[in-house]
């Protein structure tokens, strides 16, 4: 059994959401987003991922055209993991910071 490099999942994943570029922007452009820049933007996308479920399940309360109960589950579980990713990310973050405090110089 070969163990073969991120990089062909990472093409992969991009083919699914539709991207062609796999590299960071950083290695592109030799300067990069900041930190702060990047989590907000992810947070700002997992609010987006959630607004879309609550527009799904209140469509298909108000049983609004377009709206299947089908999508409203794919938009709940997709809101659902991103907010769990998140949460994730944001305890790794918390550890981090306070093993730096923790840190004696």
């Amino acid at each position: 059994m070969s163990i073969n490099g991120i990089t062909p999942l990472l093409q992969q994943i991009s083919q699914v959401q539709g991207k062609t570029e796999t590299t960071p922007k950083v290695a592109q452009s030799g300067q990069g987003d900041s930190f702060g820049n990047m989590l907000q933007d992810a947070l700002q996308e997992v609010n987006d991922l959630q607004n879309e479920a609550n527009q799904n399940i209140e469509g298909l309360t108000l049983k609004k055209d377009g709206v299947t109960p089908h999508s409203a589950m794919v938009a709940l579980e997709k809101a659902d993991v991103a907010f769990q990713l998140m949460n994730a990310i944001r305890g790794k973050i918390i550890r981090a910071y306070e093993e730096v405090i923790r840190t004696q110089v």
